[in-house]
């Protein structure tokens, strides 16, 4: 009797010591943090001798057989997951299953970029189809609205929620402000100066000088002679392979599109790039008591402000000199 009971108790020992082994294993260990990928169209088997051989699962018949009992095909969905090394099986399942895990890149959109802009580096990093972001932008019209900020988006993200994103950081951010500072001009007309301010202000303290000079123009309807606007209308230029075309020439100036400003009075149809909150602000809150008209850059990233042509043209002639 006595020795029944001591290899009762010395295998139930073992057993205590299996399933501690077992816990450790499987529960208690830190894992180390990797991403994980499912390609499109892989079944259950090889979703799961992938996952061990990574090491993220232990034994892949155990994951297997809970996929079997409690999922289905549907429930493996392609992308990039976050997972680690060391978990159990049935956290794993349940992760990919929620979604909870799924690996978000890091993406930020700068200020003063254009919607094309946007697109490419959302198709660089597989996000959205560039095209198809950029279909919504301009059917509802929204070059203005797409906030530049920090996004965390799931790779094959659908574009109309990249775009709700985006608009949704507009509307927190920017929206309040034409409540808090009333003005006479539209939302629209607000973005389309705060976008030329954006392209052209690098120091925040110069955008409502900036505006100023633009609202001054308007005003006496005097044409605004924005450059970025001739560099929105020109597009990509393939010989600098980039947007925003430096170094201007006369025949860019006569470019017959609507949006260049040297040909055509008054704002161009719409925002030419997506404005920082601090340019819209400078826009509804412009320089007081600024009569500027003229501006030229001084070779540092500041400008120098004129009130009449002449003295505009010779500080223009003075920097260019100093070149």
């Amino acid at each position: 009797m006595n020795k029944r009971v001591c290899i009762f108790s010395a295998v139930f020992v073992l057993a205590l010591v299996g399933l501690g082994l077992f816990i450790k294993l499987h529960y208690l260990q830190d894992g180390t943090p990797l991403v994980f990928e499912i390609q499109p169209g892989q079944t259950a088997g090889q979703v799961a001798r992938n996952l061990k051989e990574k090491g993220i699962i232990k034994s892949a018949t155990w994951f297997k057989l809970m996929f079997k009992l409690s999922s289905s095909a549907k429930d493996l969905k392609a992308g990039k997951y976050d997972l680690r090394t060391n978990m159990p099986g049935e956290s794993v399942l349940n992760c990919i299953k929620s979604g909870q895990c799924m690996h978000l890149t890091k993406l930020t959109t700068l200020e003063g970029w254009r919607s094309e802009e946007i697109a490419e580096m959302l198709g660089e990093h597989n996000i959205t189809r560039p095209q198809a972001f950029l279909d919504i932008v301009r059917k509802r019209d929204l070059e203005g609205k797409l906030f530049p900020s920090t996004y965390y988006f799931a790779e094959n993200t659908p574009a109309w929620a990249v775009v709700d994103a985006m608009v949704a950081q507009y509307n927190r951010r920017v929206k309040p402000l034409f409540k808090k500072h009333p003005t006479t001009w539209s939302e629209k007309e607000v973005l389309t100066v705060a976008s030329i301010v954006e392209r052209e202000a690098i120091y925040h303290d110069e955008r409502p000088k900036i505006a100023a000079v633009y609202l001054n123009r308007l005003k006496i309807g005097k044409r605004l002679e924005a450059d970025p606007t001739v560099q929105y209308a020109l597009g990509f230029n393939l010989r600098e392979n980039r947007y925003w075309k430096k170094g201007l020439t006369y025949r860019d100036l006569r470019d017959p599109s609507p949006y260049n400003t040297y040909r055509h009075n008054g704002l161009p149809p719409a925002p030419i790039a997506n404005p920082s909150y601090e340019s819209v602000l400078a826009v509804l809150q412009p320089q007081p008591d600024f009569d500027a008209l003229y501006f030229v850059a001084d070779n540092t990233g500041r400008h120098d402000f004129s009130r009449t042509y002449n003295e505009h043209l010779l500080k223009k002639n003075k920097y260019k000199l100093q070149k």
